[in-house]
């Protein structure tokens, strides 16, 4: 199952374990999470979904930090692997 979603500050692709992320304005091409359990990338993909819906009203500069920061709270406690390239 792929699923993906641009928006004007972040892009976010979903396939199966692997949830990639991507900040219009940083200097990462994008943050790479894999997880062990296809059910936490999916919830992990949503979660990026429900936040972005949630600071539609900030300035575009702080979307991106505010979205980044509250992505980070989502995954406590959630086992997954890490890569930024």
């Amino acid at each position: 199952m792929e699923k993906r979603k641009i928006s004007t500050f972040f892009s976010v692709y979903l396939n199966e374990k692997e949830v990639v992320l991507h900040y219009a304005n940083t200097k990462e091409l994008a943050q790479e999470f894999q997880f062990k359990v296809e059910e936490d990338a999916l919830q992990f993909f949503q979660a990026c979904l429900d936040i972005e819906k949630s600071i539609e009203n900030l300035s575009t500069q702080k979307q991106e930090s505010t979205h980044n920061q509250w992505v980070k709270q989502a995954l406590k406690g959630v086992d997954y692997e890490y890569k930024e390239y």
